[in-house]
């Protein structure tokens, strides 16, 4: 049986299980395997880039709502400027006379960038971020995952699912061939493994 999209992924679950009465259940499984799959991937197919746009005089900016982690933040122009992480207090205490003007530093609360100095025009900032993996459904049947490791996708599912229907005995087996997968596709990635180094400041 294939699995290239997420109908045969539901079928492939449900014959794994050896059961027919679960495809209510199925997309659950499947939801809470990309929950899991988001926080233990590390893979080069889940970094974005995006454009955020400041207000003048408004000092905070929405942050992606499929965003993981934080790479870089970056004011664009002629000569991008990279913008420094501060944490809330020490931005709070560094520019408490609230002025204007390029933001140089930035904090992150809640889903929002909070900038410091309070921006005085629109800027660009280009955020480099790692992204959540865009979650199958009836519209969206396929993504980058699932076509090129339908393997995590399944035994992630099977893992998820076990509980549910109380078969402790295959908690093990799901788990060793799920983190092999996911062992797997980082590795091939130079977060995990290749000789690439960041240089020393």
């Amino acid at each position: 049986m294939s699995i290239t999209n997420y109908s045969e992924l539901q079928a492939s679950v449900a014959s794994w299980l050896n059961r027919g009465d679960l495809t209510a259940n199925i997309p659950d499984f499947i939801t809470l395997a990309e929950a899991q799959l988001c926080t233990d991937l590390k893979t080069r197919a889940m970094e974005a880039k995006t454009t955020l746009v400041t207000v003048a005089g408004v000092n905070s900016v929405s942050l992606p709502t499929d965003m993981l982690e934080m790479r870089r933040l970056q004011v664009l122009g002629t000569y991008n400027q990279p913008l420094s992480y501060r944490s809330p207090d020490e931005i709070s205490v560094d520019f408490s006379s609230n002025t204007a003007g390029q933001p140089v530093v930035f904090t992150v609360i809640g889903g929002n960038i909070e900038l410091a100095p309070i921006p005085d025009a629109v800027y660009s900032l280009e955020l480099t971020y790692q992204q959540r993996i865009p979650a199958l459904s009836a519209s969206n049947i396929t993504n980058w995952l699932l076509s090129a490791w339908p393997n995590a996708y399944l035994y992630a599912s099977l893992l998820a699912a076990t509980p549910f229907i109380m078969n402790d005995a295959r908690i093990g087996t799901w788990a060793q061939l799920y983190s092999q997968a996911v062992n797997s596709i980082n590795g091939v990635d130079w977060y995990s493994g290749s000789t690439m180094t960041v240089r020393a400041r």
